[in-house]
C-alpha cells in the first residue's frame, strides 16, 4: 500500500484554545490510483494534503507511506520524502518569473546529482509531453494561465514522483484550459502514475476514479466516482 491513514488527528492551538482540524480520519490509497479529496473551504482538505506531501505533521493517529511510519521521520527525512517522492501542482502555478520555462522545470533538480545535459534533457522531454516545446525559452509572465498549469505539471514530474498532489489545479484557469489540465492529469494516471487531487469543485473531483468527501475535519464519503453518480441521479429524481 502506497498511502494508509488511520485515525488521523490535527489540531490548531492558538493562545491555548485547541481547533480541531481533522478529527480522525482513516482510509488506505494505492499506488496508480486517482484520488480526488473534496471539500468546502474550512472542512479539512487542504491539512490533509499538507500532512500527506509531508508538509505538515498530524496530532494523533497513524501515517504510513510506503509502509514508513512518517511521524518517526525527521525534519530532515521529510524534506528528503518532499523532494524524491512526491510532485505539487499548485493553483497559483508557483513559477519564477526571472527564469525562463525551461529553467523552472529543471529548478528540483538543482540539489540533485544529476548533470547539467541530463537536465535539460529530462526538462525538454517533459515540456514536450505537455505540449510546450515551443515555449522553453519564455518567462512565465508572457505564457497564458493553461500554459503555466501545464509548466507547472512538468515540473512536477521531472523527479520522477511516486504521487503528484493538485491542489485546486484548475482554480485560476478557464473551462478550456481546465479540462485540458485534467486531460493531462488523466493520462498520468493511465500511465501509472498516483494523482491525489484536492478540491471543491464537483466537476473537477469527479475527473478522479474515486472521491473522498470531507467536512468539518470527517470524512462524510468515500466512494468510486460512478458510485457517487448513481447516488447523485437518484437525488435528482426523488425531486
Amino acid at each position: 500500500m502506497l498511502i494508509s491513514v488511520k485515525d488521523l488527528k490535527k489540531d490548531f492551538i492558538n493562545d491555548e484554545v485547541i481547533t480541531p482540524v481533522l478529527r480522525g480520519v482513516t482510509f488506505n490509497i494505492g499506488m496508480g490510483d486517482f484520488v480526488s479529496i473534496m471539500g468546502p473551504s474550512g472542512s479539512g482538505k487542504s491539512t490533509l494534503m499538507h500532512i500527506l506531501s509531508f508538509l505538515d505533521k498530524p496530532t494523533g493517529g497513524k501515517y504510513l507511506f510506503e509502509d514508513r511510519d512518517v511521524s518517526q521521520l525527521s525534519d530532515d527525512e521529510l524534506a528528503e520524502m518532499r523532494s524524491k517522492k512526491v510532485g505539487f501542482i499548485f493553483q497559483s502555478f508557483n513559477l519564477l518569473n526571472r527564469s525562463s520555462v525551461l529553467e523552472n522545470v529543471m529548478l528540483p533538480l538543482v540539489y540533485t546529482n544529476i548533470s547539467a545535459e541530463e537536465r535539460v534533457r529530462k526538462a525538454k522531454a517533459l515540456l514536450e509531453q505537455v505540449g510546450l516545446s515551443h515555449r522553453l525559452d519564455y518567462s512565465p509572465n508572457k505564457l497564458s494561465g493553461g500554459e503555466k498549469q501545464r509548466v507547472a505539471i512538468a515540473r512536477a514530474l521531472i523527479n520522477d514522483p511516486e504521487v503528484i498532489f493538485a491542489d485546486e489545479p484548475t482554480g485560476n484557469l478557464d473551462s478550456k484550459s481546465g479540462a485540458q489540465v485534467m486531460k493531462i492529469l488523466q493520462d498520468l494516471n493511465d500511465k501509472g502514475h498516483t494523482i491525489i487531487l484536492v478540491t471543491h469543485e464537483k466537476a473537477t473531483a469527479e475527473h478522479a476514479e474515486r472521491m473522498i468527501r470531507i467536512k468539518d475535519g470527517d470524512i462524510i464519503e468515500d466512494c468510486a466516482v460512478d458510485c457517487r453518480q448513481r447516488a447523485d441521479d437518484k437525488e435528482e429524481l426523488k425531486k
